[in-house]
């Protein structure tokens, strides 16, 4: 299940974007955990890393990240540049025969685990100046700090870059490289979506079969017409996601979805899945609050990724942009920044 989309040269699949979707969701229905390996060797940077690396640095890391290893994770997020990203402050200076880095990145997903980190760094100033280099696990001036604990589990480290010296050929996109990684990134987005459909159709299922056998008040709870309509609700949601998620991957092109399409989905995929888990939980009560029961871990789940991989907020900028045809300031202006 690794590589999926990773092409056959390179030791992958040459599967499509849409083949990973539906292992992803075939996974998550039997095991929500699982979904994460999926994630991990098919749609994080692993398929930045596919698309954009040289075939050197594919031969040195590719082997070890497709026999599931190693990981590779994105480092993006800094403390001061969330969805901001392109404010981010870790550089990279040209030294000799390499580059110093200095800053650091936080909320980096499997940072616990990588042996490869993709960071995102400054080589010079504006978005131009924006680009990415790999660094590995042990890299001198590369340290790592306590392990942090989202409210779903997930457990993370900050990473700190001190004159972190990486060599030329670790450069996977020099300055004027953003454009291009935000595009890989896509296909993580795509990635967030199933995942956040499929564990709200997990949460569905297991609802679905309590509703068919609990009772109360001497009725089964699914013959009760205000529990019909939840269902109801719940099915056109997951059923609407999964058309709009489909269209994104099948949709492609080269393998890395429309940038509208993925802010689409991913937006209302993510709002779905949460809902739907967390109304699946309202059903089951008591058993649904439980740590017996995956429900709860489903609602804590699809709750993060409506932050993780571009906010909610964040795709409905990138939509209203489509929809307008123009691209709309966030930033403050000079003025209101000195100010």
């Amino acid at each position: 299940m690794l590589g999926i989309l990773v092409a056959e040269a390179d030791g992958g699949h040459g599967g499509t974007l849409l083949d990973a979707v539906i292992a992803i969701e075939q996974v998550a229905l039997v095991c929500p955990k699982s979904a994460d390996i999926i994630q991990a060797g098919n749609f994080g940077a692993i398929r930045t890393f596919a698309e954009y690396g040289s075939p050197e640095q594919k031969a040195k890391y590719l082997p070890g990240l497709l026999a599931g290893q190693k990981i590779i994770a994105v480092a993006m997020t800094e403390p001061d540049a969330g969805s901001a990203v392109t404010e981010l402050r870790t550089t990279a200076r040209r030294e000799g025969s390499g580059y110093h880095l200095n800053g650091s990145k936080i909320f980096t997903t499997n940072s616990r685990e990588a042996e490869v980190f993709l960071v995102y760094v400054r080589f010079a100033a504006g978005v131009e100046g924006i680009g990415s280099v790999l660094v590995e696990r042990g890299t001198p001036g590369l340290s790592l700090g306590q392990p942090s604990q989202f409210m779903n589990g997930e457990r993370w480290q900050q990473l700190y870059f001190e004159d972190c010296f990486i060599p030329e050929s670790n450069v996977l996109l020099p300055a004027g490289g953003f454009k291009r990684q935000i595009r890989g990134f896509n296909v993580e987005r795509i990635g967030n979506s199933a995942r956040s459909l499929a564990l709200g159709r997990h949460a569905f299922n297991i609802a679905k079969t309590h509703a068919e056998t609990r009772r109360q008040f001497g009725r089964l709870l699914c013959e009760f017409q205000g529990l019909q309509w939840k269902f109801a609700e719940m099915a056109m949601k997951l059923e609407a996601g999964q058309l709009l998620l489909y269209r994104a991957a099948q949709t492609a092109a080269n393998g890395l979805p429309s940038p509208y399409e993925t802010a689409v989905a991913k937006a209302f995929c993510n709002r779905a899945g949460f809902e739907v888990a967390n109304e699946a939980l309202q059903i089951m009560g008591g058993l649904g609050f439980s740590e017996e029961s995956l429900v709860q871990y489903c609602v804590r789940r699809t709750r993060g990724w409506m932050i993780a991989g571009g906010s909610i907020e964040i795709m409905l900028n990138r939509i209203s942009e489509a929809v307008f045809d123009r691209r709309f300031r966030q930033h403050a202006s000079e003025k209101q920044a000195a100010d």
